[in-house]
């Protein structure tokens, strides 16, 4: 069973989506305007309906994820000099975004059953130049959202969500990206709901949602003169090409987002059986998890001390696909190294040069060591090929 063609291929798109794009393209409304003065629709169309997905009052679209994260801190008024607490196991633009407003990213080590930030580990990383912390939900598996924030109110800190994993991730009662100040979204190509690129910024507080659209279009105010700049504020906006496949991507997520979650449960079953395999244990009262990615660790004695890139190669030979894992951020160049932005002093961040040494970050270090990934769309399979999966598992070595 090693055919290419194998597993559902990603994205999944029908004439839907064509004729979403297609009708935008003859309208020759190609962007969305003002909010007072609507061109297309589109954009603002997405919004609201993705807002209501996510259950959130307001939702700002914007180009991308990455932006999506620097808006909020600029928003919430991180800027020069202030830290920004952020997972160590994450896509390097959770930390960037916070290079990218001059402030310095300090790196959090990882729970070693969730993969997820730990929350016991932020009390000894909060200095007095401390103002936020960006939450990375990995694979949509959540933060203990409940413990930071009643940790960041303590102590001052702003709450970032990056839910660029965790579209319908729900943690005790509530969807991602509600439990901080804002939550940030990433469409990139990859994720489960796509417009191969975009981004979205969802919040419960009007002052915010202000502020953060603002920043997101040139500083300009809802309801006020097109050409008024009223702060600091760049072009971020969501095209209306991509909003429209968006809207059209978005009625698709919530089958797909049950599947995943029903086709997650049954994998974790075959693969924990497994002797030397532990799958991403769900956080405790995680109810919807997102499943962008489907990580497990494997223990190399048990499958005769085979490498993480020989797992890999084994699956991929067999016609399973798997995801190249985020190195841990402590040991990027760009970090290591010190390769960032002039005139700002990073000397008292807890990562560069010999500080990036993997012994300070033990968790996700081993971690990554010995994680494989798989992507989301596997979970969209049917049963023979999540059991054929465990079958090929169960046989490397």
């Amino acid at each position: 069973m090693s055919e290419k063609n194998f597993f559902p291929g990603w994205p999944v798109w029908d004439e839907e989506d064509v004729k979403a794009v297609s009708n935008v393209v003859r309208s020759g409304k190609w962007w969305c305007g003002a909010p007072r003065e609507h061109v297309g629709e589109n954009v603002w169309g997405f919004q609201k309906e993705f807002a209501r997905f996510q259950e959130a009052k307001h939702c700002i679209a914007v180009s991308n994820g990455t932006v999506a994260i620097e808006t909020v801190l600029r928003a919430l008024g991180v800027g020069t000099g202030d830290e920004v607490i952020v997972s160590d196991y994450t896509f390097v633009a959770s930390a960037s975004a916070v290079v990218a407003v001059n402030a310095v990213p300090v790196f959090c080590d990882i729970d070693p059953e969730t993969f997820v930030l730990d929350v016991d580990k932020i009390d000894a990383l909060v200095t007095p130049r401390t103002r936020a912390v960006v939450a990375v939900h990995l694979g949509g598996n959540p933060v203990e959202m409940d413990r930071l924030c009643s940790k960041a109110l303590k102590k001052g800190l702003k709450v970032v969500e990056d839910c660029a994993h965790a579209q319908g991730s729900r943690y005790r009662g509530k969807r991602l990206g509600n439990w901080g100040d804002a939550g940030t979204f990433s469409f990139q190509a990859s994720k489960v709901l796509t417009a191969g690129e975009g981004g979205a910024i969802v919040c419960n507080d009007d002052a915010l949602a202000k502020r953060i659209y603002s920043v997101s279009d040139c500083g300009r105010k809802p309801g006020k003169y097109f050409y008024s700049h009223f702060e600091y504020g760049t072009n971020y906006r969501l095209p209306e090409l991509s909003a429209a496949l968006l809207r059209s991507q978005l009625k698709k997520l919530p089958a797909q987002h049950s599947l995943r979650n029903e086709n997650a449960r049954y994998l974790a079953e075959r693969l924990n059986e497994i002797e030397g395999i532990r799958v991403m244990r769900p956080t405790d009262g995680a109810e919807e998890i997102g499943y962008y990615i489907y990580p497990f660790i494997f223990d190399p004695s048990k499958f005769g001390n085979i490498t993480k890139e020989g797992f890999e190669r084994r699956l991929n030979e067999n016609g399973i696909p798997t995801d190249d894992c985020y190195p841990p951020l402590h040991r990027l160049a760009c970090f290591r190294d010190v390769l960032l932005m002039k005139g700002i002093d990073y000397s008292q961040a807890n990562w560069g040069r010999n500080k990036s040494d993997d012994a300070r970050f033990p968790v996700v270090s081993d971690v990554y060591e010995r994680s494989i990934q798989l992507p989301h769309y596997v979970l969209l399979a049917g049963r023979e090929k999540l059991d054929y999966i465990a079958e090929t598992v169960a046989h490397i070595g």
